[in-house]
C-alpha cells in the first residue's frame, strides 16, 4: 500500500492568481519524480528536471552550475558515495511567485530500503525554485540544507532570551 502524503500548504505571492490544480499536481509531480530519480539512481532522469542552466547548492554548501556540472557531480556521488541512503521527499509548501515560478519547500526524510524512518540520521529541507517554460516545470535553483534539531533548538531559546528581555525592559 503507498504511503500517504502529507497535503502541502499552498500560497501565493501578493497579485499572482490562485494556482490551479493542474499546477500544484504538476508540481508535486516534480517532487515525486526528483524522489524517484534518487531511489534508482537514475542521474540521466534527475537532470532531466533541471533547467540547463541550474544552480543547485548541497547540503554541505557546495554550489554547482549549469546541468552539465550537476550531471557530473551526480554521477559521481549518487551511486557511489549516496549508495545506501534513500530518503522520502514529502512536499510541506508550495508558494507560487509568479504565473511561471513557484517556490518549493521539502522535507526529506531518510528511511532505509523498505522506507522506514533511518533513526540518527539528519533531514533535509531542500528549497526548490522551479520556472515553467513550454509548458513544463523545471528546477532553476535548488538549496539543501541540513535539518539541526539540536541547533534550531538553541537559536529558539536565544532568540526567547532575547526578546524576553526586550519585553522587560519596555515595561
Amino acid at each position: 500500500m503507498p504511503r500517504m502524503r502529507p497535503i502541502p500548504a499552498i500560497g501565493q505571492a501578493r497579485g499572482v492568481s490562485s494556482p490551479g490544480a493542474r499546477d500544484v499536481s504538476a508540481v508535486l509531480a516534480l517532487v515525486a519524480r526528483v524522489e524517484e530519480t534518487q531511489w534508482l539512481r537514475d542521474v540521466d532522469g534527475f537532470v532531466s528536471l533541471l533547467a540547463p542552466q541550474a544552480v543547485w547548492t548541497t547540503a554541505f554548501g557546495r554550489q554547482i552550475v549549469g546541468a552539465p556540472a550537476i550531471h557530473a557531480f551526480t554521477a559521481a556521488v549518487l551511486p557511489n558515495l549516496f549508495r545506501d541512503f534513500q530518503a522520502l521527499y514529502d512536499v510541506e509548501r508550495i508558494t507560487f511567485l509568479h504565473a511561471d515560478v513557484v517556490a518549493v519547500n521539502v522535507r526529506q526524510i531518510p528511511v532505509d530500503a523498505e522506507g522506514n524512518r533511518r533513526p540518527g540520521e539528519d533531514e533535509g529541507r531542500p528549497l526548490y525554485i522551479l520556472r515553467r517554460h513550454d509548458g513544463a516545470w523545471r528546477i532553476v535553483v535548488a538549496q539543501n540544507t541540513t535539518h539541526q534539531n539540536e541547533k534550531i533548538a538553541a537559536q529558539q531559546r536565544a532568540v526567547d532570551e532575547a526578546t524576553s528581555g526586550e519585553t522587560h525592559a519596555h515595561e
